[in-house]
């Protein structure tokens, strides 16, 4: 695959179909290198997500493939969900505006899934054409991206035209770098080992502030090693791992640590080894206790009256502040801070607002595109397709990671992380059909793409 047959694949597109892959392109960038910041771009009601979304629909109908990107298991069950979110968010409307939507895009992000698969399944050619300019991207993702969150972190957040730039949150950050990694472990690109060992050090850094970014790199790092084509990944694995370990000993030996600002974790060793213990028992961190609890009791209470209370069928219903309504709000609202609207948990919000059979169809949802995914990476494995197995282990790896960081944060509830996930979903949905049957792409048969440095 070439980059002339590329150029020569994405001119014969349809006009609406190049604008909207260009748009998509230039809002994934933003979304992974500026986070919420560029999330506000445009004007109330309508920012950037919108407005790519509405593109992207004229460019679905355009291209005239909805009814295959809709009828297959996960665009069945994405379509159900999506109906009993609309009955669950329409009475809502009157008393809350437009809080009750922008709660349902949760799932009505979805649509997303719907216009990639969609406009591949058309032209399977797209399918090359991003993971061409996904190559193109990692140096933004290993160079740019991490800036202003650490930038924020040792002093205070850049202020431009008059507003804060937070960039991306640590989870989100961890979600991106670690894809890159899995891209070079998978055999897609090759990092020189000066990426490397940044995103190792970012990586660290992003470890001692959430722990959805630590297991989001475990998970992510684990998969592309274990369906990996590449028969030396498990060589560069360790190669990897021991670099990691020689950066953390070296940090623990010199005691090296930084204090940070107020509400800040410590970056540190010890932090690191808080926060990883922290997964699977109690301990004795002011910081990281707190948080644990409070997440475990409001996911408990709302267990409590869905599964076995009075809103099982119904859920408290899209629009509500769940924080108020449940008793956990902790935002300072008098000093101006934004409130807490969600319980730090896709599943949990999910279940919350459209009560037990929300979550079924929301399983259902995931489950259905998990299945066929590794059904058909077993598949490619045994075909001996490697271009395949790669791709299929890469979209895995980048979905596992966001799924894991949403059980763990407010990462699904807003367009930063929740467009790239279901942009990944709705490839994922055209993968399956179009690998069932066989259809080619530019990839060139059994012949393993390899992209280059990155």
């Amino acid at each position: 695959m070439t980059t002339a047959t590329i150029g020569c694949a994405a001119a014969a597109m349809p006009r609406v179909v190049r604008v909207f892959l260009a748009f998509l392109c230039f809002a994934l960038a933003g979304y992974a290198v500026l986070g919420r910041n560029f999330a506000y771009l445009g004007y109330p009601p309508l920012y950037i997500g919108e407005i790519v979304l509405a593109l992207g629909i004229v460019a679905a109908l355009a291209a005239g493939n909805l009814a295959a990107a809709i009828l297959n298991g996960p665009g069945i069950m994405l379509a159900l969900l999506m109906v009993w979110t609309a009955l669950r968010t329409v009475p809502y409307c009157d008393e809350y505006g437009l809080d009750a939507p922008r709660d349902a895009m949760i799932v009505f992000y979805g649509f997303f899934s719907y216009i990639s698969a969609a406009l591949i399944l058309q032209r399977p050619a797209i399918w090359a054409i991003l993971i061409q300019r996904y190559k193109r991207f990692i140096p933004f993702i290993i160079f740019l991206a991490p800036i202003v969150p650490i930038v924020g972190y040792f002093s205070s957040y850049p202020v431009v035209l008059g507003q804060p730039l937070v960039g991306s949150k640590w989870g989100d950050l961890s979600c991106h770098l670690t894809a890159v990694f899995a891209f070079a472990l998978i055999g897609f690109a090759r990092l020189r080992p000066i990426a490397v060992l940044f995103i190792l050090v970012v990586e660290l850094v992003a470890f001692t502030q959430g722990r959805e970014a630590m297991l989001a790199f475990m998970v992510g790092c684990f998969v592309a090693s274990i369906f990996s084509p590449d028969h030396q990944v498990l060589r560069r694995a360790v190669a990897y791992i021991g670099v990691f370990a020689a950066v953390m000993a070296v940090a623990a030996v010199l005691d090296i640590q930084f204090a940070p600002r107020q509400g800040e974790r410590t970056i540190s060793v010890r932090q690191f080894v808080l926060n990883a213990t922290s997964i699977f028992t109690r301990t004795d961190s002011d910081l990281v206790n707190p948080t644990k609890e409070w997440r475990l009791n409001w996911w408990s209470d709302i267990i409590g009256y869905t599964v076995k209370g009075s809103y099982f069928w119904s859920g408290r219903g899209f629009g509500p502040n769940l924080a108020d309504t449940d008793g956990y709000q902790t935002s300072n609202l008098e000093a101006g801070e934004a409130p807490t609207r969600s319980p730090h948990n896709a599943n949990m919000t999910v279940l919350a607002r459209g009560g037990v059979p929300a979550l079924v169809l929301w399983i259902a949802t995931l489950g259905t595109w998990l299945i066929g995914i590794l059904r058909q990476l077993v598949e490619a494995r045994n075909l001996g397709d490697e271009w395949w197995t790669g791709a299929f282990a890469f979209l895995l790896a980048f979905w596992m990671m966001i799924v894991v960081a949403s059980s763990f944060d407010v990462a699904l509830e807003g367009p930063v992380m929740a467009v790239w996930f279901w942009t990944i979903h709705g490839i994922g949905v055209a993968a399956l059909v179009l690998h069932r049957h066989r259809v080619a792409t530019l990839h060139g048969g059994k012949l393993r793409l390899r992209v280059g440095s990155a």
